[in-house]
This record gives structure tokens, C-alpha cells and sequence, in this order.
């Protein structure tokens, strides 16, 4: 488990069954992710303790993919193959001040 892990934003396009159950187990985003979804569901494992339903892993797994919405500038920074071109681009459409937006869930700056 990496337990300092604070954000975390899946692509769009991947395919969530190949996403584990453990993705974000016992982090502060999972704490988050809890807060933000209504009715994540548990059930008790007598070995690993309280464990999210198969249901629960889904919409949390579909939240970190959406997660980050309202804070497009952060989200493009998240993607691996950025480029500076990207980044300019991006200001150049929505203006300088866009970068300046604080994200919803960790007081943020780009």
C-alpha cells in the first residue's frame, strides 16, 4: 500500500476490470473517494478486515477516472506523454488565468 498517495487519475479510456481491488486501499484518496460517492458498501473478510463490494470498486474506480473534470489543467499535467506544446496550447485556448484554478479536492495550484 502507498498510504501517502493523494491523487490519482485514471485515463479515460481504460478498461476497468483490469483494475484491481487494491488500486488505492488504505490512501487519503480512498478517504476522499468515500466522502465523494453516496453509498459505498462494505462487507467483513475475517483475514483482510472490511473490504469495498465488487459494486463499490466500480464507482470508486469510475470516480478516479472522472474525479478531476473540473480541473482540466490538472488533468492534462496528470498525462504522461504532455509536452509543452500541450501545456501552451491548453493556456493559449482557455487563458492564462485557467492555469491558475485551484483543484476541487486538494487546494491545488497547477
Amino acid at each position: 500500500f502507498c498510504r501517502s498517495m493523494r491523487v490519482l487519475i485514471l485515463p479515460n479510456d481504460i478498461d476497468l476490470s483490469n483494475v484491481g481491488r487494491w488500486i488505492i486501499e488504505k490512501t487519503h484518496i480512498q478517504q476522499i473517494a468515500e466522502i465523494e460517492i453516496a453509498d459505498v458498501e462494505y462487507f467483513r473478510d475475517d483475514f483482510l478486515g472490511d473490504l469495498l463490494t465488487g459494486e463499490s470498486i466500480r464507482r470508486v474506480n469510475e470516480w478516479l477516472i472522472h474525479h478531476m473534470d473540473e480541473a482540466p489543467f490538472h488533468k492534462l499535467c496528470y498525462k504522461s506523454s504532455i509536452t509543452t506544446k500541450h501545456l501552451n496550447d491548453y493556456l493559449n485556448e482557455h487563458g492564462n488565468d485557467s492555469a491558475l484554478a485551484i483543484d476541487p479536492y486538494y487546494g491545488m495550484t497547477p
